[in-house]
């Protein structure tokens, strides 16, 4: 695998980051300060450093185990994370939370969640990468740091624009990513 088709997979890896960013920016507008933000891209980033070393090393041994379910435990991850938004909106639990701030459990599993692909991928690497597995995860890295970067900014904007419903938006951005891993998972 060249340089560039490392890139390439980087990119595809952090679009669900991508997705998701915009998707807190909209759901925790008031509670996000500039460190909290920043959070995310290094999260994201980590995640999908960590996961193609894990991955790699782990190899051929569950390859099949692994891809026989990620899909769909990414699904479960966002449809429960896009249920409880929208229970919490419908049941105006949203104002009991306005308090609250953007946790540290919600951004770790959002990042597993994300980079359960790049798992997968690390998998892959181990049979046919041609570049050290540390400089590709750190290509990797990179790239979604920066696509999730770009997506704090879009994703606070996005806010602005939409006011009360941004939380249904994010809702609506977290369930469509459920249900196409869950489409993936299926095919």
């Amino acid at each position: 695998m060249k340089i560039w088709e490392i890139f390439l997979i980087g990119v595809a890896l952090a679009m669900d980051a991508f997705a998701v960013t915009v998707a807190n920016c909209l759901q925790y507008a008031d509670k996000l300060t500039v460190k909290k933000e920043w959070t995310m891209p290094v999260t994201f980033a980590a995640f999908q450093i960590l996961m193609p070393i894990i991955g790699f090393f782990i190899g051929g041994v569950f390859y099949e185990y692994l891809v026989s379910f990620s899909k769909f435990l990414t699904a479960g991850i966002f449809f429960i994370l896009a249920i409880k938004i929208a229970l919490d909106q419908a049941l105006g639990k949203d104002e009991e939370k306005k308090d609250k701030p953007f946790g540290v459990l919600t951004l770790l599993s959002q990042g597993v969640a994300t980079s359960i692909d790049a798992l997968a991928i690390g998998v892959t690497f181990s049979v046919e990468l041609s570049l050290n597995i540390f400089a590709a995860a750190a290509i990797i890295g990179g790239v979604t740091f920066l696509i999730v970067a770009f997506a704090l900014f879009i994703g606070k904007n996005l806010g602005k624009l939409l006011g009360k419903y941004s939380v249904w938006v994010g809702a609506i951005i977290l369930f469509a990513l459920a249900v196409k891993n869950l489409i993936e998972g299926l095919i």
